[in-house]
């Protein structure tokens, strides 16, 4: 299900957003931040699918660098609090991990998509198992969340055209 919230909402909701991005070291609830960005980046994708088969082997890191291609200039890992939650979006979690995308071409200064991993509590200073995508970026139709990466593809593609083989799903039976 695809949460479309409005500009002033969506504004709220990420308001500060690089202001919070932890810089640098850092730790999150005994967790270090850069750690939490690792484990995002090498997060098989299938673990935050929500138990939906998309035959998808990437992860996380390699699944939004295919999305992005030539649209992004850089993609930023930071660890630390989660950002995408407010108005329409839970709380989630404690611990996650940012990926925000520098656009080739923004519309705007403040036209930074994001991704976020949610992790479970940590063990012995280690993140938990990855569980909840999140996405915030400004599609076609105005600023959008998505809780499934599926939604996150639908608002990244009503802008941008999708490389060839970025978007994996089953072949239908």
């Amino acid at each position: 299900m695809r949460i479309g919230i409005g500009l002033a909402a969506a504004g709220l909701l990420l308001s500060g957003a690089a202001d919070a991005r932890p810089a640098g070291g850092g730790m999150t609830k005994g967790v270090a931040n850069a750690v939490l960005a690792a484990k995002a980046r090498s997060t098989p994708v299938k673990a935050v699918d929500y138990n939906e088969d998309r035959c998808d082997p990437r992860s996380v890191e390699q699944w939004l660098k295919a999305l992005t291609g030539a649209n992004a200039r850089s993609i930023a890992w930071t660890g630390g609090p989660c950002q995408i939650v407010g108005m329409g979006i839970d709380g989630g979690s404690s611990w996650c991990a940012q990926a925000t995308i520098t656009l080739a071409h923004p519309k705007s200064r403040r036209d930074q998509p994001m991704i976020e991993i949610f992790f479970e509590r940590p063990v012995h200073g280690r993140p938990g198992a990855a569980y909840a995508f999140r996405g915030a970026m400004t599609a076609a139709d105005g600023e959008d969340t998505s809780r499934f990466r599926k939604d996150f593809e639908a608002d990244w593609t009503s802008r941008f055209a999708a490389p060839e083989g970025a978007i994996l799903d089953c072949q239908a039976e």
